[in-house]
């Protein structure tokens, strides 16, 4: 054999194995996933039951890859996830969505541990691996997380007629006003419209670092109604609101 024919089949073997490679061809290489698990409490240390959580993974690279990983606590709060894509992770409440827009938590995310590591999520709907990120370990087997969290803040109301007859399932506009107890006067407020339900109640979460007072009013039609103020303090809700609908000209 020449020294041409040789030279011929090195340059040809070597054109095989680069298109193999860029073809995937041999052993694929396995990603060594990881886990995590722990236990949710809430502000007292109670176990918190049924609440859903995820991790989403935010070094992957592969688009097919990309994936979301969901756990639910048992009755203990106790929650375990695996299989997890390992890098710089995002982990949450699972908000529900739609109309591509999250609707409300019951519970807040105060905090979680990992280790000696603690994490204080901010915003109540967060950009995943935006903000609040960790990295996994390729096979790490994260275990022990202190997950803390808080049921949010809300007004759960029910709208009536003059009669006693509850408003059901119609849409009504409602302005709530929010109060400084320091005498400061409004300091805020939401408006918009809420749907009542067939028992015809509907639920605002009012989200606050403080004690605020409020004032709840609605209108539908020609019907109107206004609460008295009253106050709530930090993770407090005010439950079973009565609103009875009387003329606007009253």
């Amino acid at each position: 054999m020449n020294c041409r024919n040789l030279l011929h089949r090195i340059v040809v073997l070597c054109l095989v194995i680069a298109i193999c490679a860029l073809l995937g061809c041999g052993e694929t290489i396995e990603i060594d996933r990881a886990s995590f698990s722990g236990h949710v409490v809430d502000e007292t240390g109670n176990p918190v039951a049924g609440l859903e959580l995820v991790i989403t993974p935010c070094d992957v690279d592969d688009e097919a890859d990309i994936a979301t990983y969901h756990a639910e606590t048992n009755d203990t709060g106790h929650f375990s996830i695996t299989g997890i894509y390992p890098g710089q992770a995002h982990f949450m409440l699972v908000p529900e969505y739609q109309g591509g827009l999250p609707l409300e938590l019951e519970y807040q995310l105060l905090s979680f541990k990992i280790g000696v590591s603690a994490y204080y999520p901010k915003d109540l709907f967060p950009d995943p691996c935006i903000q609040d990120t960790f990295f996994i370990a390729p096979g790490a087997r994260i275990e022990n997380v202190e997950v803390i969290v808080r049921l949010r803040m809300r007004i759960r109301a029910k709208i009536v007629l003059a009669d006693g007859t509850p408003l059901a399932n119609k849409e009504v506009d409602l302005n709530i006003r929010a109060f400084d107890l320091q005498g400061d006067g409004v300091v805020g407020g939401i408006q918009g419209s809420v749907q009542t339900d067939a028992q015809g109640y509907f639920v605002q979460y009012v989200d606050r670092n403080e004690a605020i007072g409020y004032r709840v009013s609605v209108e539908y039609k020609w019907l109107c109604a206004t609460s008295e103020i009253f106050v709530l303090g930090v993770g407090e809700r005010r439950e079973n609101l009565i609103l009875k609908l009387t003329s606007a000209s009253k």
